[in-house]
């Protein structure tokens, strides 16, 4: 994780105080992370854009919400989650991640094939899970959160996470049975 010289705590009051570079700085800090997650949930990069976006609209216009200045990490990733969840209501379906997202290495053409349809693989089981399912295991592995910050997002308790974490796991193995060689294992 990257050491910034101003801590969320800082930055959110900042913001909260009118300090018109704390929104740059916010941005700069998190558009990245929230983007891969929506991008993971939602499975369009076009969606996950407007929504980072609006995610960063709102925060601005709602900069008095923010109760709790240490907490701006996991407001900002709530903010994002409810703007995604809104996104697949009115889908109603999740759809495919794109499969014009290029891996760019050092690797050998056959390294590159293998991993790309490992990352499709992984991609298309991720898309089979059950929504609440696949956000707390992207928020765990691909965003790294403990579970507290998992339970803010989400709005559930810590336990529900660790519940949900662990059907999660247990249904992406299922599902990724026929994909495993047995001498993998």
């Amino acid at each position: 994780m990257p050491q910034y010289p101003i801590s969320d705590e800082q930055l959110a009051i900042r913001l909260q105080n009118g300090d018109n570079q704390a929104p740059t700085q916010i941005y700069e800090r998190y558009k990245q992370g929230l983007y891969s997650f929506c991008y993971h949930l939602l499975g369009d990069g076009n969606s996950a854009e407007d929504v980072v976006h609006e995610t960063f609209i709102k925060a601005l216009t709602g900069k008095e919400r923010l109760q709790n200045p240490a907490s701006l990490k996991s407001w900002l990733f709530t903010i994002a989650r409810n703007e995604a969840f809104a996104v697949l209501n009115r889908t109603k379906k999740l759809r495919p991640l794109s499969d014009t997202d290029e891996i760019f290495s050092e690797d050998t053409p056959l390294m590159t094939l293998e991993t790309n349809e490992r990352t499709k693989v992984l991609e298309t089981l991720l898309n089979q899970l059950l929504p609440q399912y696949k956000e707390v295991l992207l928020l765990r592995e691909f965003e790294s959160m403990n579970y507290e910050t998992i339970a803010a997002i989400t709005g559930t308790s810590i336990s529900s996470v660790k519940s949900k974490l662990f059907k999660a796991r247990k249904e992406l193995m299922e599902k990724a049975k026929p994909y495993i060689r047995e001498d993998a294992l």
